[in-house]
């Protein structure tokens, strides 16, 4: 949204339309979509004003425009119950994954741990599956979504500058995490991408993200492809127009 003036109570127009598909889109009711910037719509804006710890005036400036780009930007990348799961990772992991509704073994060990759904080796309670369990699909796509929050964004969001980071660059990493551990930062064998991340080194972060591929196994390949996907959507530039 980019406004040319201030909107308020009597304003009319395209940049009030603008505004109410704004509102709507964040669950907030400015009335009909007329273009008319009546009582709903100021009522609407105050709600928003008072959520964001804005002065709740009613009137849209600079500061609320603003406001209201971030909140549009962080629904579009960002889900969860929690609200703070990068979407563009969860995406990247269900392309590499693939789903399956019956549990099969692990394809590097041949056996345990087996796994089901969109890669995931544990049930909602923590128990492992066994050979021939089934799910639905809905099942699975919440099963991915839980694992991800409970198990995996902990650990990531303690990563130094995890805030600063950009929904591409988290989502990156998240399914990085996801393939390899959540508590990989810190840890032994994981020293480069540990440093990389720490210095904020990103012009080597395919370079270091590409180590990672267990040269000589049979999953060599895939894995090689997996690292370049994460690591040019790490480097991905963010549209900062909603």
């Amino acid at each position: 949204m980019r406004i040319t003036e201030s909107l308020r109570k009597g304003s009319k127009g395209s940049e009030v339309t603008q505004l109410q598909e704004l509102l709507i889109q964040l669950k907030l009711d400015p009335g009909p979509i007329d273009g008319d910037f009546g009582d709903k719509t100021e009522a609407a804006v105050k709600q928003f004003q008072k959520q964001q710890g804005l002065n709740s005036n009613g009137i849209v400036e600079i500061d609320t425009q603003n406001a209201l780009n971030q909140a549009i930007q962080r629904q579009r990348f960002y889900g969860g119950v929690s609200g703070k799961l990068p979407l563009p990772g969860v995406a990247l992991i269900q392309e590499f994954e693939g789903c399956k509704l019956e549990a099969y073994p692990d394809p590097l060990t041949k056996g345990k741990p087996y796994t089901i759904g969109w890669g995931s080796t544990r049930k909602k309670d923590g128990s492992e599956w066994k050979l021939g369990d089934k799910i639905t699909q809905q099942e699975a796509d919440e099963l991915l979504i839980l694992q991800l929050e409970s198990r995996y964004l902990p650990p990531l969001e303690k990563i130094p500058g995890w805030q600063n980071l950009n929904p591409y660059q988290q989502g990156a990493l998240l399914s990085f995490a996801y393939n390899l551990g959540p508590n990989f930062f810190g840890a032994k064998n994981f020293e480069t991408i540990t440093r990389v991340l720490r210095n904020q080194q990103w012009e080597q972060i395919e370079a270091a993200l590409v180590l990672y591929i267990n040269p000589g196994s049979p999953v060599e390949k895939g894995l090689r492809r997996r690292r370049v996907a994460e690591a040019k959507l790490f480097l991905q530039p963010m549209d900062n127009n909603p």
